[in-house]
């Protein structure tokens, strides 16, 4: 559970870490089932460098992973952030190629995009020249999160030398974000190997569900993205739909993300 500074310290910022989050047996089970995912996934076409594999992470092939949405230590500080009815979107891993521009993942405005937290978690340490996750501060709210996407390009500042937070990391160690928080990364492996486990609030109010409807229609085409056929996602999909454990949560979330149009490719 977090503590009040803890909670204000994201209000404020946008951002935690939580070090050593996973214990060492748990990070051995973490890399045999990332290993074993992406090269499952993409047996068609063999990580070579150029250009970026992401996967769901929610099959029976990575039991590990597809639990972590239930984590408490996920779930739980997210219930506190964001209401009890947030709900859990995805678990997923990715091998990343090169640096990643500056860029929020949703709009700071309600009524234009939904927004929630994203845990992410490097499988190997890293630091400012080495691919760590840099954050803007404070860039979750508005007026500091428009005006960077109003001038940001125009700065043209090396992602380097934009000011920012660097959340160097060892294995085990989890950054929390705002989805809104404008973020990047410098330098880094080619096989940048980095996970995450992604909640969002649950909309209240017609706006804030158009909003979350339309975030959803997007999402149902990020699989056309991936370079893996979209048979890939439904099977993944469809088994954490299927709800073996008879979860409640899971449920619960399964619903209303069905309802809100999240679960429309199956």
């Amino acid at each position: 559970m977090l503590t009040e500074q803890q909670i204000n310290h994201f209000n404020t910022f946008g951002f935690l870490i939580f070090r050593q989050l996973f214990s060492p047996e748990e990070l051995t089970t973490i890399n045999a089932e990332f290993e074993h995912a992406l090269t499952s996934a993409y047996r068609h076409a063999p990580f070579d460098g150029t250009y970026r594999h992401w996967v769901r992470t929610m099959g029976p092939e990575t039991p590990f992973f597809a639990g972590l949405l239930e984590d408490s230590r996920f779930c739980e500080p997210t219930e506190q952030l964001y209401g009890e009815d947030a709900l859990g979107i995805v678990s997923d891993a990715n091998r990343y190629v090169g640096h990643t521009r500056w860029h929020p993942d949703h709009r700071v405005d309600p009524t234009e995009d939904c927004y929630g937290v994203k845990f992410a978690y490097y499988l190997e340490p890293v630091g400012a020249e080495t691919g760590a996750l840099r954050l803007i501060p404070g860039s979750h709210k508005n007026p500091l999160h428009s005006s960077l996407r109003n001038n940001l390009d125009s700065y043209q500042l090396e992602i380097c030398d934009v000011p920012a937070y660097v959340c160097e990391s060892e294995p085990g160690d989890v950054v929390a974000f705002d989805v809104r928080c404008w973020h990047a990364s410098w330098g880094g492996a080619v096989d940048r190997r980095m996970c995450t486990v992604v909640y969002y609030k649950n909309p209240e109010g017609p706006e804030e569900e158009a909003a979350t409807r339309k975030r959803a229609t997007n999402s149902v085409k990020e699989p056309n993205n991936s370079g893996l056929p979209l048979s890939t996602h439904r099977d993944i999909m469809s088994y954490w739909t299927a709800n073996h454990e008879g979860s409640e949560k899971r449920q619960r979330w399964i619903d209303r993300e069905r309802e809100l149009g999240f679960l429309g490719y199956l």
